[in-house]
């Protein structure tokens, strides 16, 4: 992080706090993290759509930005670039504070795990690659707008963007470990949706997950 004094949790507070209720504009929100490259902005933008209660309506044109950024990682970039329309395209102040209210346990829990490790593989150019890869495809299935395909994607994504921003190879390769159980999830809710309506996710599916997770 640009300063260790602050962490994670209360960099996006402030953030939050600056913005005195008004909405922001990507471009505006690039600008102002882009000097972190890709990992806080890929965070923020999975976020919303990773949280256990996930922001409603933003899974879809999110994954399409994150689309965007994977894509720009594959080539090589490192730093984000958006085009001008895409720049005016408004993030309103009530989803960025529900994300970071809401957000405030999963983040501290990735600060007190995450930290520089194995910092040689979270630099390798090979690796990344293939981090970046799995981004895309997590993007994918988190733009569908289907129940299930949208939150363990975007929690992937969350980790991923976490441990590139601390240089963590640990947690990165965590990550893609994930990843393919993700897709397992997005995969089975895709073919319920696709065989026996989009409703019967929620009938068949997600009570599955919920035994698994130990809920009622």
């Amino acid at each position: 992080m640009t300063d260790t004094t602050h962490t994670l949790s209360q960099e996006l507070h402030a953030l939050v706090d600056e913005l005195d209720g008004q909405d922001l504009t990507l471009g505006l929100l690039v600008d102002r993290i882009g000097d972190r490259g890709f990992g806080l902005l890929l965070l923020l933008l999975a976020l919303p759509a990773a949280l256990p209660l996930p922001a409603p309506g933003y899974a879809t044109p999110f994954g399409l930005l994150i689309i965007g950024l994977a894509s720009q990682m594959i080539k090589g970039r490192q730093t984000p670039w958006f085009p001008e329309r895409t720049r005016n395209r408004k993030i309103s102040y009530k989803l960025m504070a529900f994300s970071v209210r809401n957000g405030t346990l999963p983040l501290r829990v990735v600060e007190f795990l995450v930290r520089p490790r194995l910092s040689k593989l979270a630099r390798n150019r090979g690796f990344l690659a293939g981090v970046a890869v799995t981004i895309l495809l997590m993007a994918c299935s988190m733009s569908l707008p289907i129940p299930l395909t949208n939150t363990a994607p975007s929690f992937v994504i969350f980790i991923l963007a976490a441990g590139m921003l601390e240089e963590d190879g640990l947690l990165l390769g965590f990550g893609m470990l994930l990843a393919p159980v993700a897709i397992a999830i997005a995969g089975a809710a895709a073919w319920v949706a696709w065989t026996q309506g989009p409703e019967m996710v929620e009938e068949t599916i997600k009570p599955v997950i919920k035994g698994w997770l130990g809920q009622s």
